[in-house]
Order: structure tokens, then C-alpha cells, then sequence
């Protein structure tokens, strides 16, 4: 693959866009606390983020960050209403890149009839409409982007407001940690010439189904994976996570399907205990023998958001790179696009 060819397939520069999570998980920071400068730390209840697609992402990641460091549970939902649960102590965001996604205009209606402490987040549209209509606070993040390659931004604001509302403390040092290992597997990624384990696993994956297993700590690393060879690669994708699929996802190896041709990919890190570990070398036995473990990566870093953050640029690039090997522009989004004009129809 040359410079050349990537330039002619990837004609929105979605290789670019990865690039710039660095800088967006900087500036993203500052944008969410400008914003949340006047909410307090007197939510009492639970921090629910409402969203599709690459607008909830950000709060996967939050929510997975979260589970050993925050002081109350931080959810996702991804539907047209709220869960029971949520009322006046509840903390819920309104994350929507474009401004119009239905399903999460549904849950701004729902947040506002209940009385929750409501905020949004978006570029523009009916989400910022609705937000300065009732005096809700907005972060309003840099638009043109796809929402899926505009992660920084509906992370590192989520991050913010929770260091806000009391739900944790924020760690400058991890922080930067993460930014800088960022910052050098971009560059590592970027480049054609010399190791570049992105595209090397974009080659092994060509004609291969993605199957990615992650400990449980790493499932939203693994939801993003999926979710990224299936838009940018257009290639299905499946992940699952350990130990849960040792207890029956596994015995569905017991026999060769070689109509399916899978291409195992495992993500660690560094916290998984002993036994995880020993469930991992076992199953990787098992899927050497068959031929079809393509790789087994650990995050970089001491902190757990630098860990998943390099995992997600691996992941990133990897989606791009098999796409474009597939001869495949990694940006556009056809039937997305085609479904949500066929649900605006009467």
C-alpha cells in the first residue's frame, strides 16, 4: 500500500481523524470544564449518559474508567427512554454529535418531564435548541468530524462533568500519560515504512472475520473494536469477553467451521489477575493450533486510561487500514444514512 493509494481511497481522511485523538482528548477537556463550571457536587443519584453510536462511546469508555475510581456507577443508555430509576438525583447527559439523533432527543424530552439534573452535549442541531430553550448547560464540541472519530471529544467532556458532580477525582498525571503514548503510536501508526502493527494486523485480518476477546475491564475496548471494523472496514465484527466466554462461548471451537474463518484478536491489560491470565494463555493454545489467532496486544502505559486509549488507536487504524487494503473508503456510512431518512418518512 502507498501514500498514493491512500490518498485515492481515503478521500475524507479518516486515517487523519484518528490522528487527531491526541489533541482532541486535550482540548475536549478544557471544553467540558468551561462547560460544567457551574454545576455542583450535589447530584446524589447515579450519572446516566444517553446516546448512540459514536456519541456514547465516549461514555463506555467513562463508565469502564470509572468502576474502581468513582464515588457513584456511571451508565449508558442507548434507547428512547430513560431507565425507571432515573428522577431529580439523577445526573443525565445528552450526548449527540450531530444534535438529531431521535433517540436521544426522546430521552431529553424524558429527562426534562422527570426533573433530572440535565446536561447535553453536541455540535448543533435540535439537541442545542432544546438545551437554550430550558436554560440547560451544553458543551458544545467542534463539528465536521464522523461521530465515531470524534471519540476525545465525547470522552474527555464526560470526564469533566464527573469531576464536577463529585462522581471522581480527575488524575492530571494519567492523564497526560495517556496523551503522550497517544501522541507516539500515532506516529507509529502513521507510517508505512518500518513495524506498524495496525496495518500488520489489517493484513492478517483481510479475509478473516474480526473476533475480538477482551477481560471484562477492556469490554468497551472491545465494543469499539467491533464497532469500528464494521463502519470504517465494512466487515463484520464480533467481541466478546473472558471469563464469561469460557463458560460457553469456548466450546464452540470444539469443532472446525471452516466457513466462518475467523480472525481472533486478544486485548489485555496489565491489571487482569493470575487466573485471567492462565485463561488467556489456554484459550490462545487452543486458537494457535487452529490457525486462527491473529494477535494478542496488552495497553501501554501504567494508568488504565492509557491502556485502553492505545488499544482503541490500534484498533482505529487497523479498522482503516483493512479497509482501504479491501479497497474500501473507511468514512461514508450508507445504509446508517438511508435508514434514518427511511424512519423520517410518515
Amino acid at each position: 500500500m502507498t501514500a498514493n493509494e491512500i490518498r485515492r481511497l481515503d478521500k475524507s481522511d479518516m486515517l487523519g481523524t484518528i490522528a487527531s485523538l491526541p489533541g482532541q482528548l486535550r482540548d475536549g477537556l478544557e471544553i467540558g470544564r468551561r462547560a460544567w463550571e457551574g454545576i455542583g457536587a450535589a447530584v446524589l443519584g447515579e450519572m446516566v449518559v444517553a446516546g448512540m453510536g459514536g456519541s456514547a462511546i465516549g461514555a463506555d469508555v467513562l463508565r469502564a474508567y470509572l468502576v474502581d475510581r468513582g464515588r457513584r456507577p456511571v451508565l449508558v443508555c442507548r434507547d428512547y427512554s430513560l431507565p425507571a430509576f432515573v428522577g431529580e438525583d439523577t445526573l443525565v447527559v445528552i450526548s449527540s454529535y450531530s444534535g438529531n439523533t431521535e433517540e436521544a432527543l426522546s430521552c431529553l424530552d424524558d429527562a426534562i418531564a422527570r426533573g433530572a439534573k440535565t446536561v447535553c452535549m453536541t455540535t448543533a442541531g435540535a439537541v442545542l435548541e432544546r438545551a437554550g430553550e430550558h436554560g440547560l448547560p451544553c458543551a458544545v464540541i467542534p463539528a465536521g468530524l464522523p461521530p465515531r472519530g470524534a471519540l476525545g471529544y465525547s470522552f474527555a467532556p464526560l470526564l469533566a462533568l464527573a469531576e464536577a458532580a463529585g462522581v471522581c477525582r480527575h488524575d492530571a498525571d494519567e492523564y497526560e500519560e495517556c496523551t503522550e503514548i497517544l501522541e507516539r503510536l500515532v506516529g507509529v501508526y502513521s507510517e508505512l515504512e518500518g513495524p506498524n502493527e495496525a496495518l500488520a494486523l489489517a493484513e492478517r485480518l483481510v479475509d478473516r472475520i474480526p473476533l475480538v476477546y477482551t477481560s471484562s475491564r477492556l469490554d468497551t475496548v472491545g465494543v469499539r473494536w467491533k464497532g469500528q471494523f464494521s463502519e470504517n472496514s465494512k466487515k463484520l465484527a464480533f467481541t466478546n469477553m473472558l471469563p464469561e466466554m469460557n463458560h460457553n462461548e469456548i466450546m464452540g471451537w470444539e469443532v472446525d467451521d471452516a466457513s466462518m474463518r475467523p480472525g481472533v484478536v486478544f486485548l489485555r491489560w496489565d491489571g487482569d489477575n493470575a487466573q485471567m491470565a492462565k485463561r488467556f494463555r489456554f484459550l490462545g493454545g487452543m486458537l494457535e493450533m487452529k490457525g486462527v489467532l491473529c494477535g494478542d496486544y496488552a495497553g501501554e502505559g501504567k494508568g488504565l486510561l492509557s491502556q485502553m486509549f492505545s488499544l482503541i488507536v490500534l484498533g482505529d487504524y487497523a479498522s482503516v487500514y483493512l479497509a482501504l487494503l479491501r479497497g474500501v473508503d473507511p468514512t461514508p456510512v450508507a445504509t446508517i444514512e438511508d435508514l434514518k431518512v427511511r424512519l423520517k418518512e410518515s
